[in-house]
Order: structure tokens, then sequence, then C-alpha cells
């Protein structure tokens, strides 16, 4: 399930999506990070659909069982950030690459290892606060969708 909240750093707003049902990727240790210049914070922006299928592609083609898996995302200064962690390295950059190597859009990607999750225990999971948050927008949306 993905989670969606935004927070503030080194005064950027900076929008996160993680997913929450991770353990099965916990053993990964290569991180796969891809920088796609595509802004995706304004889902009612005309390129917001191209997003959603740029993002589907990455994921469709990088996670492959429990050996890659998508972690989540960050949005800030119209970048968009990807993350994987993956059981190992090899060709994971390239699959990301042979996905976005035709689109009209600039993008990056680097491979690194990082075997006690350091990058999303930093900079991608929920703080005690802003988990509560999670919380109550979900209990928020339940509580309306139950109300109809």
């Amino acid at each position: 399930m993905l989670n969606f909240f935004e927070r503030l750093e080194d005064g950027e707003k900076v929008k996160i999506e993680v997913e929450s049902e991770i353990e099965r990727y916990r053993d990964n240790p290569w991180l796969l990070s891809i920088f796609l210049h595509l802004d995706s914070s304004d889902t009612k922006a005309d390129n917001y659909l191209e997003f959603l299928r740029l993002k589907g592609s990455l994921i469709i083609s990088l996670e492959d069982e429990d050996r890659t898996g998508y972690i989540g995302s960050r949005t800030v200064n119209g970048w968009t950030e990807f993350y994987f962690y993956s059981k190992n390295n090899d060709g994971i950059k390239e699959r990301g690459g042979d996905t976005l190597q035709f689109e009209p859009y600039d993008y990056e990607s680097h491979v690194e290892k990082d075997s006690e999750w350091s990058f999303y225990h930093r900079k991608l999971e929920p703080t005690p606060e802003e988990a509560k948050q999670i919380a109550l927008k979900k209990q928020r949306a339940k509580e309306i969708n139950t109300d109809d």
C-alpha cells in the first residue's frame, strides 16, 4: 500500500510516496535511484497522466518478484526521484534506462550498496508525526467513503 505525505527539507517542500509493504525486500542491499526531470507534484497538470504512465513502466520493468522492489519516490524542485532496492546490481540500472531512453525527459540513475537501508530511513520513512498524519488522512477518507 502506498502512503503519501509532505515534509520540508532545507526550506524546500518534498512530496513523498512510500510503499508500506516492504518486508520482502528488507534483505536487498542495492539501492537504485532514478531521477526523472518530470514534476509529479501537481495531479491536475497536463503531464500528470504521462508521469503515471512512465512510473508504471519503470515499476513493471524493474520489479522482479522478491529480488527488486519499488520502495517509494520523492518530488522536489521539478524532479521526481524513484527508489528501488534489489538483491543484486546486475543490470538493474540498464533496465531503468531502457524504459526511459526514448522519453523526452532528462533522467539520471545511480546504484549503490545500502545494506542498512540508511537512505530509506533518512529520506523516505515517515517520522512518527508523519505516520500519525498519514493514519488521520486514511481514517478521514474511510469515514467519507462510509458516509455515502
